[in-house]
Protein backbone atom coordinates (compact mmCIF):
# COMPACT_ATOMS: atom_id res chain seq x y z
CA UNK A 1 0.00 0.00 0.00
CA UNK A 2 1.56 3.25 -0.98
CA UNK A 3 2.24 6.37 1.32
CA UNK A 4 -0.67 8.24 1.21
CA UNK A 5 -3.36 5.07 0.44
CA UNK A 6 -1.76 3.59 3.52
CA UNK A 7 -2.85 6.80 5.96
CA UNK A 8 -6.49 6.42 4.81
CA UNK A 9 -9.04 4.37 6.65
CA UNK A 10 -9.88 0.63 6.04
CA UNK A 11 -11.18 0.77 2.10
CA UNK A 12 -8.88 3.90 1.31
CA UNK A 13 -6.67 1.68 -1.18
CA UNK A 14 -10.14 1.12 -2.72
CA UNK A 15 -11.13 4.97 -2.41
CA UNK A 16 -7.57 5.75 -4.21
CA UNK A 17 -8.44 3.34 -7.22
CA UNK A 18 -11.82 5.00 -7.62
CA UNK A 19 -10.35 8.14 -7.49
CA UNK A 20 -7.70 7.51 -10.08
CA UNK A 21 -10.14 5.44 -12.60
CA UNK A 22 -12.92 8.13 -12.38
CA UNK A 23 -9.90 10.81 -13.53
CA UNK A 24 -9.19 8.28 -16.46
CA UNK A 25 -12.45 8.24 -17.09
CA UNK A 26 -13.04 11.95 -17.59
CA UNK A 27 -10.08 12.74 -19.29
CA UNK A 28 -10.72 10.42 -21.98
CA UNK A 29 -14.65 11.65 -22.71
CA UNK A 30 -12.77 15.64 -22.77
CA UNK A 31 -10.42 14.32 -25.01
CA UNK A 32 -13.01 12.88 -26.83
CA UNK A 33 -14.88 15.87 -26.87
CA UNK A 34 -11.97 18.46 -28.20
CA UNK A 35 -11.32 15.72 -30.81
CA UNK A 36 -15.26 16.13 -32.05
CA UNK A 37 -15.14 19.66 -32.05
CA UNK A 38 -11.41 20.33 -33.28
CA UNK A 39 -11.75 18.11 -35.88
CA UNK A 40 -15.71 18.19 -36.77
CA UNK A 41 -17.65 20.46 -38.87
CA UNK A 42 -18.08 23.80 -36.42
CA UNK A 43 -14.74 25.03 -36.20
CA UNK A 44 -13.66 27.98 -37.61
CA UNK A 45 -9.46 27.54 -37.91
CA UNK A 46 -7.02 26.10 -40.12
CA UNK A 47 -7.40 22.88 -41.21
CA UNK A 48 -3.84 21.77 -39.63
CA UNK A 49 -4.33 23.67 -36.67
CA UNK A 50 -7.41 21.80 -36.08
CA UNK A 51 -5.72 18.57 -36.90
CA UNK A 52 -2.50 19.67 -34.49
CA UNK A 53 -5.32 20.67 -31.65
CA UNK A 54 -6.89 17.07 -32.18
CA UNK A 55 -4.11 15.27 -32.08
CA UNK A 56 -2.32 17.25 -28.82
CA UNK A 57 -5.20 18.17 -27.10
CA UNK A 58 -7.69 15.06 -27.92
CA UNK A 59 -5.28 11.73 -29.01
CA UNK A 60 -2.94 13.12 -26.28
CA UNK A 61 -5.13 12.75 -23.46
CA UNK A 62 -6.81 9.74 -24.01
CA UNK A 63 -3.27 7.83 -24.60
CA UNK A 64 -1.99 8.93 -21.39
CA UNK A 65 -5.52 8.19 -19.72
CA UNK A 66 -4.83 4.70 -21.23
CA UNK A 67 -1.29 4.05 -19.92
CA UNK A 68 -2.03 5.29 -16.93
CA UNK A 69 -3.41 2.35 -15.43
CA UNK A 70 0.16 0.50 -16.41
CA UNK A 71 2.47 3.39 -15.90
CA UNK A 72 1.67 6.84 -14.30
CA UNK A 73 4.26 8.27 -14.54
CA UNK A 74 4.57 8.07 -18.12
CA UNK A 75 0.77 9.36 -18.71
CA UNK A 76 2.07 11.99 -16.32
CA UNK A 77 4.80 12.97 -18.69
CA UNK A 78 2.71 13.01 -21.46
CA UNK A 79 0.04 15.03 -20.76
CA UNK A 80 2.53 17.76 -19.03
CA UNK A 81 4.48 17.98 -22.54
CA UNK A 82 1.29 19.17 -23.81
CA UNK A 83 0.45 21.47 -20.77
CA UNK A 84 1.94 24.73 -21.66
CA UNK A 85 -0.16 24.75 -25.15
CA UNK A 86 -3.84 24.66 -23.20
CA UNK A 87 -4.35 28.68 -22.68
CA UNK A 88 -3.39 28.30 -26.46
CA UNK A 89 -5.84 25.88 -27.50
CA UNK A 90 -7.97 27.77 -24.78
CA UNK A 91 -8.09 31.18 -26.59
CA UNK A 92 -8.21 29.49 -30.04
CA UNK A 93 -11.50 27.46 -29.37
CA UNK A 94 -13.52 29.73 -27.03
CA UNK A 95 -16.31 30.23 -29.38
CA UNK A 96 -16.58 26.06 -30.23
CA UNK A 97 -16.67 25.76 -26.64
CA UNK A 98 -18.92 28.17 -25.64
CA UNK A 99 -16.80 30.66 -24.02
CA UNK A 100 -13.75 30.95 -22.77
CA UNK A 101 -14.49 29.59 -19.10
CA UNK A 102 -15.92 26.51 -20.72
CA UNK A 103 -13.24 26.08 -22.87
CA UNK A 104 -10.40 26.36 -20.26
CA UNK A 105 -12.05 23.48 -17.95
CA UNK A 106 -12.66 21.17 -20.82
CA UNK A 107 -8.40 21.71 -22.14
CA UNK A 108 -7.34 22.00 -18.65
CA UNK A 109 -9.18 18.97 -17.12
CA UNK A 110 -8.32 16.99 -20.13
CA UNK A 111 -4.54 17.70 -19.99
CA UNK A 112 -3.49 19.65 -16.96
CA UNK A 113 -5.30 18.26 -14.21
CA UNK A 114 -4.73 14.46 -14.98
CA UNK A 115 -0.96 15.35 -15.76
CA UNK A 116 -0.52 16.45 -12.29
CA UNK A 117 -2.35 13.86 -11.24
CA UNK A 118 -0.34 11.31 -12.32
CA UNK A 119 2.51 12.80 -11.20
CA UNK A 120 1.35 13.53 -7.71
CA UNK A 121 -0.02 9.53 -7.61
CA UNK A 122 3.80 8.17 -9.02
CA UNK A 123 5.76 10.49 -6.77
CA UNK A 124 3.64 9.35 -3.64
CA UNK A 125 3.30 5.05 -4.37
CA UNK A 126 -0.36 5.02 -5.29
CA UNK A 127 -1.02 1.29 -5.81
CA UNK A 128 -0.54 0.71 -9.94
CA UNK A 129 -4.71 0.50 -11.18
CA UNK A 130 -3.84 -2.63 -13.37
CA UNK A 131 -1.18 -4.99 -11.77
CA UNK A 132 -0.21 -8.23 -14.09
CA UNK A 133 2.72 -10.58 -13.77
CA UNK A 134 3.84 -10.32 -17.17
CA UNK A 135 6.33 -7.45 -18.24
CA UNK A 136 5.07 -3.55 -18.05
CA UNK A 137 5.15 -3.54 -21.69
CA UNK A 138 4.87 -7.13 -22.99
CA UNK A 139 3.28 -7.06 -26.45
CA UNK A 140 -0.46 -7.75 -25.06
CA UNK A 141 -0.24 -5.01 -22.81
CA UNK A 142 0.98 -2.98 -26.29
CA UNK A 143 -1.77 -4.53 -28.52
CA UNK A 144 -4.57 -3.44 -25.86
CA UNK A 145 -3.46 -0.01 -25.11
CA UNK A 146 -3.04 0.72 -29.05
CA UNK A 147 -6.37 -0.98 -29.97
CA UNK A 148 -8.47 0.88 -27.52
CA UNK A 149 -6.29 3.95 -28.29
CA UNK A 150 -7.77 3.79 -31.97
CA UNK A 151 -11.26 3.20 -30.71
CA UNK A 152 -11.56 5.96 -28.69
CA UNK A 153 -10.47 7.89 -31.16
CA UNK A 154 -12.82 7.09 -33.98
CA UNK A 155 -15.76 7.61 -31.72
CA UNK A 156 -14.61 10.89 -30.74
CA UNK A 157 -14.29 11.43 -34.77
CA UNK A 158 -17.45 10.28 -35.44
CA UNK A 159 -19.13 12.40 -32.18
CA UNK A 160 -18.38 15.25 -34.81
CA UNK A 161 -21.62 14.52 -36.02
CA UNK A 162 -23.82 15.59 -33.12
CA UNK A 163 -21.72 19.20 -33.14
CA UNK A 164 -24.81 21.47 -34.15
CA UNK A 165 -24.68 23.30 -36.97
CA UNK A 166 -26.40 26.76 -36.87
CA UNK A 167 -28.14 27.65 -40.31
CA UNK A 168 -27.72 31.61 -41.24
CA UNK A 169 -29.83 34.15 -40.03
CA UNK A 170 -31.83 36.35 -42.90
CA UNK A 171 -33.53 36.19 -46.21
CA UNK A 172 -31.83 33.91 -48.60
CA UNK A 173 -33.64 35.24 -51.99
CA UNK A 174 -31.89 33.28 -54.15
CA UNK A 175 -29.13 32.05 -56.45
CA UNK A 176 -27.98 30.27 -59.52
CA UNK A 177 -27.85 26.57 -59.09
CA UNK A 178 -25.59 26.58 -61.64
CA UNK A 179 -22.01 28.77 -62.33
CA UNK A 180 -21.87 31.16 -64.83
CA UNK A 181 -19.64 28.34 -66.91
CA UNK A 182 -23.08 25.92 -66.71
CA UNK A 183 -21.61 23.79 -63.58
CA UNK A 184 -23.57 23.05 -60.76
CA UNK A 185 -22.43 25.40 -57.80
CA UNK A 186 -22.27 22.12 -55.01
CA UNK A 187 -22.94 18.48 -54.51
CA UNK A 188 -26.26 17.58 -56.06
CA UNK A 189 -28.06 14.52 -55.90
CA UNK A 190 -30.94 12.47 -54.58
CA UNK A 191 -31.00 10.02 -52.09
CA UNK A 192 -33.06 8.15 -49.64
CA UNK A 193 -32.93 8.12 -45.97
CA UNK A 194 -32.03 4.81 -44.45
CA UNK A 195 -31.16 5.52 -40.63
CA UNK A 196 -31.84 8.90 -38.85
CA UNK A 197 -29.55 9.01 -35.39
CA UNK A 198 -30.47 9.50 -32.48
CA UNK A 199 -33.25 13.03 -31.83
CA UNK A 200 -30.22 14.91 -29.41
CA UNK A 201 -30.62 18.85 -30.83
CA UNK A 202 -34.32 19.91 -30.34
CA UNK A 203 -36.37 17.37 -31.08
CA UNK A 204 -34.41 16.44 -34.26
CA UNK A 205 -30.93 14.47 -35.32
CA UNK A 206 -27.86 16.07 -36.72
CA UNK A 207 -27.19 13.22 -38.85
CA UNK A 208 -28.20 10.64 -40.64
CA UNK A 209 -27.40 8.13 -43.33
CA UNK A 210 -28.32 7.73 -46.89
CA UNK A 211 -28.12 5.95 -49.91
CA UNK A 212 -27.34 7.78 -53.25
CA UNK A 213 -29.78 7.40 -55.80
CA UNK A 214 -29.14 9.99 -58.47
CA UNK A 215 -25.91 11.77 -58.57
CA UNK A 216 -25.60 15.17 -60.50
CA UNK A 217 -22.27 16.52 -59.42
CA UNK A 218 -19.55 16.31 -57.16
CA UNK A 219 -20.43 12.61 -55.61
CA UNK A 220 -17.00 11.81 -54.85
CA UNK A 221 -16.27 8.03 -56.21
CA UNK A 222 -15.86 6.41 -53.29
CA UNK A 223 -19.14 7.59 -51.45
CA UNK A 224 -21.26 6.70 -54.36
CA UNK A 225 -23.20 4.81 -52.54
CA UNK A 226 -23.82 5.81 -48.51
CA UNK A 227 -22.87 9.45 -47.64
CA UNK A 228 -23.53 11.09 -43.80
CA UNK A 229 -25.57 14.06 -44.19
CA UNK A 230 -25.38 17.01 -42.01
CA UNK A 231 -28.97 19.10 -41.30
CA UNK A 232 -32.07 18.77 -38.75
CA UNK A 233 -33.98 15.38 -39.16
CA UNK A 234 -36.55 14.46 -37.42
CA UNK A 235 -36.85 10.73 -36.88
CA UNK A 236 -40.15 10.23 -39.25
CA UNK A 237 -37.49 11.07 -42.02
CA UNK A 238 -36.25 7.50 -42.42
CA UNK A 239 -37.03 5.69 -45.83
CA UNK A 240 -38.03 9.59 -46.67
CA UNK A 241 -36.32 10.68 -50.56
CA UNK A 242 -34.19 13.74 -50.37
CA UNK A 243 -33.38 16.28 -52.47
CA UNK A 244 -29.38 17.30 -51.40
CA UNK A 245 -27.12 20.37 -52.02
CA UNK A 246 -24.86 20.30 -50.20
CA UNK A 247 -20.41 20.52 -49.99
CA UNK A 248 -17.77 18.01 -48.36
CA UNK A 249 -17.22 18.73 -44.65
CA UNK A 250 -14.52 20.90 -44.53
CA UNK A 251 -13.50 19.52 -40.59
CA UNK A 252 -10.18 18.08 -40.25
CA UNK A 253 -11.26 14.94 -39.60
CA UNK A 254 -14.05 14.49 -41.35
CA UNK A 255 -13.15 15.68 -44.67
CA UNK A 256 -11.99 12.39 -44.68
CA UNK A 257 -15.20 10.73 -44.15
CA UNK A 258 -18.03 10.97 -46.86
CA UNK A 259 -20.04 13.52 -44.84
CA UNK A 260 -21.81 16.12 -46.82
CA UNK A 261 -22.65 19.53 -44.71
CA UNK A 262 -25.41 21.58 -45.73
CA UNK A 263 -24.77 24.76 -47.56
CA UNK A 264 -26.20 28.41 -46.59
CA UNK A 265 -29.50 29.05 -48.20
CA UNK A 266 -29.35 25.91 -49.68
CA UNK A 267 -32.22 23.69 -51.89
CA UNK A 268 -32.12 20.45 -49.68
CA UNK A 269 -35.75 19.62 -48.74
CA UNK A 270 -38.02 16.50 -49.57
CA UNK A 271 -38.57 15.42 -52.77
CA UNK A 272 -42.00 16.90 -52.82
CA UNK A 273 -40.69 20.16 -51.44
CA UNK A 274 -37.33 20.52 -54.13
CA UNK A 275 -39.51 20.12 -57.70
CA UNK A 276 -37.96 22.93 -58.86
CA UNK A 277 -33.98 22.47 -58.04
CA UNK A 278 -34.93 18.89 -59.04
CA UNK A 279 -35.98 19.80 -62.12
CA UNK A 280 -33.58 22.55 -62.86
CA UNK A 281 -30.61 19.81 -62.29
CA UNK A 282 -32.04 17.35 -64.82
CA UNK A 283 -32.31 19.86 -67.66
CA UNK A 284 -29.08 21.04 -66.92
CA UNK A 285 -28.19 24.21 -67.65
CA UNK A 286 -30.09 26.13 -70.55
CA UNK A 287 -28.80 25.95 -73.79
CA UNK A 288 -28.80 29.56 -74.23
CA UNK A 289 -30.15 32.52 -72.84
CA UNK A 290 -31.20 32.79 -69.27
CA UNK A 291 -33.64 30.51 -67.53
CA UNK A 292 -36.20 32.39 -64.49
CA UNK A 293 -38.06 29.45 -61.90
CA UNK A 294 -39.68 28.92 -59.31
CA UNK A 295 -42.78 28.23 -56.95
CA UNK A 296 -45.31 30.07 -55.57
CA UNK A 297 -46.60 28.22 -51.85
CA UNK A 298 -49.61 29.58 -49.75
CA UNK A 299 -47.92 30.07 -46.80
CA UNK A 300 -44.51 29.50 -45.07
CA UNK A 301 -45.88 26.52 -42.43
CA UNK A 302 -48.49 24.89 -45.02
CA UNK A 303 -46.35 24.99 -47.81
CA UNK A 304 -49.09 24.07 -50.49
CA UNK A 305 -48.39 25.35 -53.77
CA UNK A 306 -50.71 27.37 -55.58
CA UNK A 307 -51.94 27.31 -59.16
CA UNK A 308 -52.32 30.12 -61.31
CA UNK A 309 -50.67 33.07 -60.05
CA UNK A 310 -49.08 35.70 -61.68
CA UNK A 311 -45.44 35.93 -61.23
CA UNK A 312 -44.40 39.61 -62.54
CA UNK A 313 -40.64 38.69 -64.53
CA UNK A 314 -38.53 42.51 -65.33
CA UNK A 315 -35.38 42.57 -67.41
CA UNK A 316 -33.11 43.79 -70.33
CA UNK A 317 -36.58 43.00 -72.41
CA UNK A 318 -39.38 44.60 -70.39
CA UNK A 319 -41.92 42.75 -68.14
CA UNK A 320 -43.48 39.37 -68.95
CA UNK A 321 -46.06 37.81 -66.68
CA UNK A 322 -46.04 33.99 -66.22
CA UNK A 323 -48.31 31.77 -64.69
CA UNK A 324 -48.10 29.03 -62.48
CA UNK A 325 -49.14 25.15 -63.04
CA UNK A 326 -50.41 22.98 -61.00
CA UNK A 327 -47.49 22.81 -58.57
CA UNK A 328 -46.75 26.39 -58.38
CA UNK A 329 -44.14 26.80 -60.67
CA UNK A 330 -43.34 29.21 -63.42
CA UNK A 331 -40.92 28.80 -65.57
CA UNK A 332 -39.33 30.80 -68.52
CA UNK A 333 -36.15 29.78 -70.57
CA UNK A 334 -34.53 31.95 -73.17
CA UNK A 335 -34.22 35.13 -71.89
CA UNK A 336 -31.46 37.92 -72.83
CA UNK A 337 -28.62 37.66 -69.84
CA UNK A 338 -29.09 40.70 -67.41
CA UNK A 339 -30.79 42.25 -64.55
CA UNK A 340 -33.87 40.79 -63.74
CA UNK A 341 -36.61 41.27 -60.54
CA UNK A 342 -39.26 38.43 -60.22
CA UNK A 343 -42.63 39.85 -57.88
CA UNK A 344 -46.09 38.37 -57.68
CA UNK A 345 -48.36 40.24 -60.01
CA UNK A 346 -50.49 42.80 -58.40
CA UNK A 347 -48.61 43.05 -55.07
CA UNK A 348 -46.58 45.82 -53.88
CA UNK A 349 -44.43 43.58 -51.63
CA UNK A 350 -40.40 43.98 -52.95
CA UNK A 351 -39.62 41.66 -55.81
CA UNK A 352 -36.59 39.34 -55.43
CA UNK A 353 -33.35 41.00 -57.02
CA UNK A 354 -31.17 38.36 -59.27
CA UNK A 355 -27.79 39.63 -60.12
CA UNK A 356 -26.47 39.86 -63.42
CA UNK A 357 -27.42 36.86 -65.26
CA UNK A 358 -25.27 35.59 -67.98
CA UNK A 359 -26.56 32.91 -70.84
CA UNK A 360 -26.88 29.73 -69.62
CA UNK A 361 -27.58 30.80 -65.80
CA UNK A 362 -30.65 29.09 -64.48
CA UNK A 363 -32.06 31.16 -61.18
CA UNK A 364 -34.75 29.93 -59.11
CA UNK A 365 -37.08 31.79 -56.56
CA UNK A 366 -39.87 30.91 -53.91
CA UNK A 367 -42.50 32.76 -52.95
CA UNK A 368 -44.88 32.58 -50.19
CA UNK A 369 -48.58 34.86 -50.62
CA UNK A 370 -48.83 34.51 -46.36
Amino acid sequence: MSVVCGLLPIGGGALCSKVSWLVVVIAILLGMAVIAVSGGTSTGVRPPVAVFVAIAAGCGPILASLIAPHDPRRAARIDLWIAPFTPFFTLLFQWEFGGCLKAGAVFFGAIVTPGFFWLLTSRRNWPQLLQSQSPRWSPSVVFRVSGFFCLLAALGAFSSLFVPWWSPIGDCFGRPLYTEQGVPQNIDFTAKIVFVGPATYHGRSLWSVARVEQSFSGVPSWAAHFVFLRGYFPSTDRLERYFIEGVRSTGAITRFLPVIEPVPCGRTARIGDAVVALRVMQDGPPRSGVRIVGRVFDGLTIRKPVPGVGVLVAGPSGERVLTTDQLGIFDVIGLPPGEYTVKIAGQNRHGVYAPHLEGGAAYDSVFYLN
